[in-house]
């Protein structure tokens, strides 16, 4: 994890030294900086402090899979469908998915005409990615 936080903070530097121009490369005997630039690297990098970056993914199926948690139907077989697209095209998340539905139709709270919609999602999905029930 180091490392990617060193090239975090690289990256927050070359940005600040690209927003304030190539004043380091100016030719002449004093190469300093001014004060008026000596000012504008210090607001940059405090607006680069402030800006906050988001630096995890969360896979956008984690935020449909909230929608199982609504007593609505219409929302929780449009969350399904969802989660089915999404698996039959991704093939990096179709497993957690396929795991996830399989839990969902062994919830007894689920009617059962839920639970024989989810099992033909669940099904449609091994039959596109070919696993093995």
């Amino acid at each position: 994890m180091p490392s990617t936080t060193n090239f975090g903070i690289i990256k927050k530097l070359k940005s600040i030294v690209r927003k304030t121009g190539n004043v380091f490369f100016w030719s002449g005997k004093d190469k300093g900086i001014t004060e008026d630039i000596a000012r504008k690297i210090q607001r940059t990098a405090y607006e680069v402090s402030q800006t906050h970056h988001k630096e995890t993914f969360t896979p956008p199926y984690k935020e449909i899979a909230k929608q199982l948690q609504v007593q609505d139907e219409a929302i929780y077989r449009a969350a399904i469908y969802r989660l089915a697209d999404i698996a039959v095209n991704e093939d990096r998340m179709a497993l957690d998915i396929l795991d996830m539905l399989e839990q969902e139709v062994k919830k007894t709270a689920k009617s059962k005409d839920l639970q024989e919609y989810i099992q033909q999602k669940i099904d449609f999905i091994k039959q596109v990615r070919k696993v093995k029930p």
